[in-house]
């Protein structure tokens, strides 16, 4: 019954990861007021606050506006109870599984306002470099801190290498033109990824940043084509890393490894 208990864990974190990402990034309390509709402002009633199961009673509306409620609530509630779920077959009921569950619930929360606001909270970030800091250090964690360590920089390092490419290859040069450049990251991504590295040490890093680098260029190259994007508009790199770091939880190490002997036999 373990696996009901974490699955139920991730539907209800999940229902309050929406409350972060929403009040977050406008510097609202996450405990008050109580959970509200953002158009009327209506106190949400704990009937209608059961994650998923709400939502399809209601059909997506609000019970006293009437007016829709956004499909993302729903599917971060099921994407985290799904996340949850898989740590919990993948690495057991144990102490691991703490450590695995909070880097999945910064990689949600982070993402999801990335998303929405373009922002990456550095204390959110560094708050989960610290925690993963600290548990490398404790063995009943299962990262040794080298691992972490590497990870951070391998991380760290690949986001401040494509700044500078970016920063003195092309915008300083532009730049000297009269023609204006935007930065092609923010700095909110430099402790995100290294947060991401100190927990999945430096080989699931590496995948990571593969994935990251391969699902957003694919992104934008199908908004383009697609008409969804314009040309200049920004694309958030954070849910891209979020991806790719959840890869590189599950099975970065394996799939390094299993590309390491088909390049090199």
């Amino acid at each position: 019954m373990n696996w009901v208990i974490i699955g139920l864990l991730g539907l209800i974190l999940g229902s309050f990861f929406n409350v972060c990402i929403w009040r977050i990034p406008r510097g609202q309390s996450i405990s008050y007021p109580p959970s509200h509709c953002p158009r009327c402002k209506k106190r949400i009633r704990a009937y209608d606050n059961i994650p998923i199961i709400s939502y399809l009673i209601l059909r997506g509306r609000c019970r006293d506006c009437h007016q829709p409620i956004s499909l993302r609530y729903p599917l971060i509630e099921a994407i985290t109870a799904l996340l949850f779920l898989l740590s919990y077959f993948r690495f057991g009921f144990d102490w691991q599984l703490v450590r695995v569950l909070v880097f999945i619930s910064l990689l949600i929360v982070l993402a999801g306002i990335d998303f929405d606001h373009k922002i990456l909270p550095v204390e959110l970030s560094f708050a989960g470099l610290t925690v993963g800091l600290v548990t490398a250090l404790i063995p009943m964690f299962q990262m040794p801190i080298k691992e972490a360590f590497w990870g951070a920089v391998i991380g760290a390092g690949f986001v401040f290498f494509a700044w500078a490419l970016w920063r003195f290859v092309l915008v300083r040069p532009f730049s000297r033109m009269g023609v204006k450049q935007k930065e092609a990251m923010g700095w909110g991504d430099l402790p995100f990824a290294a947060m991401i590295g100190v927990f999945v040490g430096g080989k699931g890093m590496i995948v990571a940043l593969a994935v990251a680098v391969v699902t957003g260029v694919l992104f934008g190259l199908a908004g383009r084509i697609g008409g969804r994007l314009k040309k200049g508009q920004e694309v958030p790199f954070g849910p891209f890393l979020a991806l790719g770091g959840v890869v590189g939880l599950f099975a970065g190490r394996e799939i390094l490894d299993w590309y390491l002997k088909l390049v090199m036999p």
